[in-house]
């Protein structure tokens, strides 16, 4: 496969997933403050911010003023969405995952390119000021199924071959990443009397409530969230879970002329080791922040071996750059 290829099909899964997990995340913070104090308001929604990595740009944004981070949540949530000067938006994400897409048709399934294509013109059809400002529900939820519709078409519709593979390659390391980013932010607060309030709408953000309800019933016990999201070998959002699939898709790909042990599948299962053997308490004692901190640094390690094994040969054109720059932004 041409690398320009591979390198969209990679980056249209990883912007298909942040999309779809800003929407979420956005709507489950939107739906627990409507019952939260005001006063915890301004801290969640920073908290939302930094989770996506959107903080330095939103304040920028917003006028750059200190206490214009006693944030509006109307500012905030049309940043994360709609807003087109943000390159990580919903709206841009879309975008972008399109535009990878509609490079590599040839390469996709119609029914594919048509899923995409559809959530694409869906969100420009809409009145998005409007709909954020009234119920943005409906929205958030049209974006979440939507993004999951194009990866379970996928699924179905395209043979198991190097495109198919470097899709869901971008797709595990963007959920690694997000969901190593979200347990971090949120850990401290998990530990601080909060838990019973919190671990249910960090378990939301990436749909495993109900996962973990059915393993742990009314339980908001931090360690055993923490062994879910970060070490659990059969939940999807779990990073493990993430960088097994990673792998298993990285030493196929890796087959066609490479050999399954190139430096980027060292690089990963370097990553994948440092969990696999661990217990959350053990990830307690070395501290969370940091083991979960140091992990995104190897996925970001890892998307940079990728890129020089797979796409360094790629061409200089406009679609590369969509790839590129929309990448180093948000990881």
């Amino acid at each position: 496969m041409l690398a320009r290829l591979a390198e969209n099909l990679f980056w249209a899964g990883r912007y298909l997933v942040r999309a779809e997990d800003s929407a979420r995340m956005v709507d489950v913070t939107w739906h627990m403050l409507l019952e939260s104090p005001s006063t915890e308001t301004s801290r969640a929604w920073e908290d939302l911010l930094e989770v996506l990595q959107q903080g330095e740009g939103f304040e920028q944004w917003a006028g750059g003023d200190d206490d214009l981070m006693a944030v509006r949540p109307d500012d905030v949530v049309r940043w994360l969405v709609s807003e087109r000067s943000n390159g990580g938006s919903v709206l841009a994400s879309v975008g972008m995952a399109r535009e990878n897409a509609r490079s590599v048709r040839e390469l996709l399934s119609s029914e594919v390119w048509e899923a995409v294509n559809d959530l694409h013109l869906t969100l420009h059809r809409r009145d998005l000021p409007h709909e954020l400002g009234d119920q943005p529900y409906d929205l958030f939820r049209t974006v979440k199924l939507h993004c999951q519709t194009v990866m379970g078409v996928a699924l179905e519709t395209m043979p198991r071959d190097e495109a198919f593979r470097f899709l869901l390659l971008g797709r595990a390391l963007e959920r690694a990443e997000m969901t190593c980013r979200l347990v971090s932010v949120r850990w401290e607060d998990l530990l601080a009397d909060r838990a019973f309030q919190l671990a249910p709408t960090l378990l939301r953000s990436v749909g495993s409530l109900e996962a973990f309800r059915k393993r742990h019933r009314a339980s908001a016990n931090p360690i055993d969230v923490l062994q879910l999201l970060v070490l659990d070998r059969d939940l999807p959002r779990s990073v493990l879970f993430q960088l097994e699939a990673a792998g298993a898709q990285l030493a196929r790909v890796g087959r066609a002329g490479r050999g399954p042990e190139g430096p980027s599948a060292r690089r990963l299962g370097r990553a994948h080791a440092a969990l696999r053997y661990r217990d959350a308490a053990e990830l307690v004692e070395l501290g969370v922040e940091d083991v979960l901190e140091r992990m995104q640094v190897e996925v970001r390690e890892v998307t940079e071996a990728i890129g020089e094994e797979f796409f360094t040969h790629a061409p200089t054109g406009a679609l590369h750059a969509v790839g590129a720059v929309g990448g180093e932004g948000a990881s």
